[in-house]
């Protein structure tokens, strides 16, 4: 009896690590997200979504830039605290707090829309930043 509970645990014990392996999987096209800074759009290449009790984490890439947003939820809509824009078209901007403006919502329970306004940078004009609006669409 002993020798067969051993085997059982050890069987389960294999079986629950499959899968766990591997290369982290992308978003399937159909699904792609998209980040706009101004006039400039780019579709995302991945997105990465983390919570951690009542805090969210996205993470998408556009290849070169992206954008990184912390969210607060649990209630009716989710709370933006800090976005991040990285390189998008060559242009970085942050918003949260008391920079810019930002508000999210979620379509269909699993697709995230961050909207607002960003203090944006752009290094072919160092030292001088602009207030231009944003968008952060992705599935999570």
């Amino acid at each position: 009896m002993r020798i067969r509970l051993m085997a059982v645990l050890a069987a389960a014990t294999l079986a629950s690590g499959c899968g766990l392996s591997g290369p982290t999987p992308s978003e399937r096209s159909e699904q792609s997200g998209k980040i706009t800074v101004g006039e400039v759009s780019q579709q995302t290449q991945s997105v990465k979504c983390t919570q951690d009790q009542w805090a969210l984490t996205i993470d998408a890439s556009t290849g070169p830039g992206r954008a990184r947003a912390y969210l607060q939820i649990g209630g009716v809509e989710p709370v933006v605290r800090t976005v991040n824009l990285e390189n998008i078209d060559g242009l970085n901007g942050i918003a949260g707090g008391d920079v810019g403006s930002a508000e999210a919502s979620v379509n269909g329970g699993n697709t995230y829309k961050i909207t607002g306004t960003a203090v944006v940078s752009d290094p072919n004009r160092p030292g001088i930043t602009n207030d231009m609006p944003f968008a952060i669409e992705v599935p999570c």
